[in-house]
């Protein structure tokens, strides 16, 4: 038997204010719906009531309320009941809420395997989703995280649901900005802030994920204007989850920024939010951020008390992940004071980050993990050294941090929000073998290649002694703290050849350029090309080919928006384009004479006449001829000859 239109009426009510916020509300209709429910006696409008109140009472806190009501449509209904997964579902979501993720699995599980069995797809969007963001990202299962994410927003965007697919994108996004995946997290934030309405959750959310994200970029200032509104957002709706994560990352912006005291006040109000209303993934974060804080304030027993207290939280949520970074971190603090317990501690982040595929935790926390696991290589315990070998050889496949490259015009090259100082790059001649390589084919070269190229006057005997200190050189100008025994992860340097290594997320200005203009993209091209290829090596021989390549390309961008712009109507544009392309060769003649067309439009006959002259001149001078024929002719007619 369906639903009577009384009943149905009502939970769409239901629906309806609990969307809007107001839960008293949204329980009063859904309670109404059940009392006629049970008066009428059928079946399948008990359970879609009874499910109706249970998400409201879970909404509410009342996991023993909404668990009852659950588990008593499972007993009304048969075994293949629609209804059935929803009830699933809300036990999923108690035992996630009440620390037990095993359970919250198993009843996830069920929902998903009957809601594909009876296709239906709304349950299956919220399983999936659910299954993530409650079990897979707690215990750090992050690609299946991603996995079951990916198709709760696909069944979300099929179903028409636009006001629910930021819940995986959400999710998605967190998980890429955890693992180190900065531009598909980038992406996500942006396509989750297209469903997120003004002031919601969502874009809670949203501003919240951009200015973690923003801390790692290339101004980290600008983190703070997002977690204002972040915390705008959280105080007027009063969401405890959104107001402890931006509290985590104001934490560490402070202490990144050099203010240890009130990172640790941040952390604190993050502690006892979350304490509050007992999330406890979220105290064990709140902790192990505290912790750090505290270290840094030079507390180090309270430092080490909270990473303690975040251990033994989250080791009953199986919260793998932040486990290996509270280990990671503890051992690292009681390896500063010599403490034997550090080798414990050690194992123990070892051994997590191994089963987990966390390697990418000894990139984030490099300035404490690269001394760490240097130290541990180099032990007296072979035990100790052998695991250390072990973790060194899956750091070698994190691929380190993009590089940001600009060589039209000035020479730069940043690691997120740090640029390589230029003392640096004069090292050995670092920069210069950095730059050769650049322009290499496959940006890879023989080493007799690189010593003909940057020493063609020295002897063969010194070549040798040279190159290994222009590699050595590089490598530490690109990674400082990169202790010995480590490999370069940029450079590889091995069979009579030297290799660079851009990781996904790089750019190089002049391959961009490049990529613009055979797109014929004149606009952007010539907006990119600010100057000469590497200025600083313009007397080096092995620059000047590409140098000039490059210049010739903006060129024929210039001279492109120049005839576009004067086809256009665009007549001071097209002059600016002219004036550009004459700074690049002075006796570009198409440049003159479309200049003096542009100063035709503008009325501005005495500056068509210059051009002409000054090409003149300078034709007569440096090639000894004169202007050709319809640059003449065109300046006859202004002079009236």
């Amino acid at each position: 038997m369906g639903l009577s239109p009384s009943i149905s009426s009502l939970i769409e009510q239901s629906h309806i204010l609990a969307r809007a916020g107001d839960i008293g509300a949204a329980l009063q209709r859904a309670q109404e719906a059940l009392e006629q429910a049970r008066a009428s006696g059928g079946t399948d409008a008990i359970a879609a009531a009874l499910v109706c109140v249970a998400h409201l009472h879970f909404r509410q806190g009342h996991y023993d309320t909404a668990r009852a009501l659950a588990e008593e449509v499972l007993s009304r209904v048969l075994s293949d009941a629609p209804v059935r997964a929803d009830a699933l579902l809300i036990l999923g979501n108690c035992a996630a809420e009440t620390d037990n993720p095993a359970a919250a699995e198993a009843f996830y599980r069920r929902a998903i395997d009957l809601s594909r069995q009876l296709g239906y797809r709304r349950a299956l969007r919220s399983g999936l989703h659910n299954l993530s963001a409650n079990v897979y990202v707690p215990r750090g299962q992050f690609e299946l995280s991603l996995a079951a994410d990916e198709e709760s927003l696909r069944l979300a965007r099929e179903l028409g649901m636009p006001d629910v697919a930021w819940f995986p994108l959400a999710t998605m996004g967190w998980v890429y900005w955890v693992i180190g995946r900065r531009e598909r997290a980038l992406a996500t934030a942006e396509e989750l802030r297209r469903f997120a309405p003004p002031g919601s959750l969502a874009e809670g959310f949203y501003y919240c994920l951009r200015a973690d994200l923003a801390q790692g970029g290339e101004n980290p200032e600008s983190a703070l204007p997002f977690y204002a509104r972040a915390r705008s957002i959280a105080e007027a709706i009063g969401d405890p989850g959104l107001s402890v994560l931006l509290r985590l990352g104001l934490s560490r912006y402070r202490r990144t920024t050099g203010s240890a005291s009130t990172a640790w006040d941040w952390a604190d109000d993050a502690l006892v939010i979350a304490t509050r209303v007992g999330y406890h993934h979220l105290q064990g974060l709140a902790l192990i951020e505290r912790g750090r804080a505290a270290w840094e304030i030079g507390d180090v027993a309270a430092a080490e008390a909270d990473l303690r207290a975040a251990v033994e939280i989250l080791t009953p949520l199986q919260a793998n992940f932040d486990l290996a970074r509270a280990y990671l971190l503890l051992a690292a603090l009681l390896h500063r004071q010599q403490r034997a317990e550090a080798t414990d501690a050690w194992f123990e982040t070892v051994s997590r980050i191994i089963s987990g595929g966390y390697a990418f935790l000894l990139e984030q926390e490099r300035a404490l993990a690269f001394p760490l696991l240097a130290d541990c290589l180099n032990s007296d315990d072979p035990n100790l050294a052998s695991v250390s070998a072990r973790l060194l050889s899956r750091l070698a496949r994190v691929p380190p941090p993009p590089l940001r490259i600009v060589t039209l015009g000035r020479f730069e090259v940043r690691q997120g929000a740090r640029a390589i100082p230029d003392h640096a790059w004069r090292q050995r001649r670092a920069g210069e073998l950095f730059r050769l390589l650049l322009i290499s084919p496959g940006r890879s070269l023989f080493r007799d290649q690189v010593t003909e190229a940057l020493w063609p006057e020295k002897s063969p005997a010194s070549m040798s002694a040279l190159f290994h200190q222009a590699t050595s050189a590089l490598r530490r100008a690109l990674e400082p703290d990169l202790p010995e025994k480590f490999p370069s992860r940029y450079l590889e340097v091995g069979g009579g050849r030297v290799t660079l290594h851009l990781p996904a997320g790089s750019s190089v200005d002049f391959e961009i350029f490049e990529e613009y203009i055979r797109n014929e993209e004149w606009e952007a091209a010539l907006a990119l090309y600010r100057g000469d290829l590497f200025p600083g090596d313009r007397y080096a021989d092995w620059a000047a080919a590409p140098r000039e390549r490059l210049r010739q390309e903006a060129m024929r961008a210039s001279l492109a928006v120049a005839r576009r712009r004067l086809e256009d109507g665009h007549a001071e544009a097209a002059l600016d384009a002219c004036r550009r392309a004459l700074e690049l060769e002075p006796w570009q003649e198409e440049a003159v004479l479309l200049g003096m067309q542009a100063c035709i439009v503008l009325n501005d006959r005495a500056g068509a006449i210059r051009l002409y002259l000054d090409l003149k001149r300078r034709l007569r001078e440096e090639v000894g001829i004169e202007p050709q024929e319809d640059l003449r002719r065109l300046y006859s007619r202004l002079v009236g000859d």
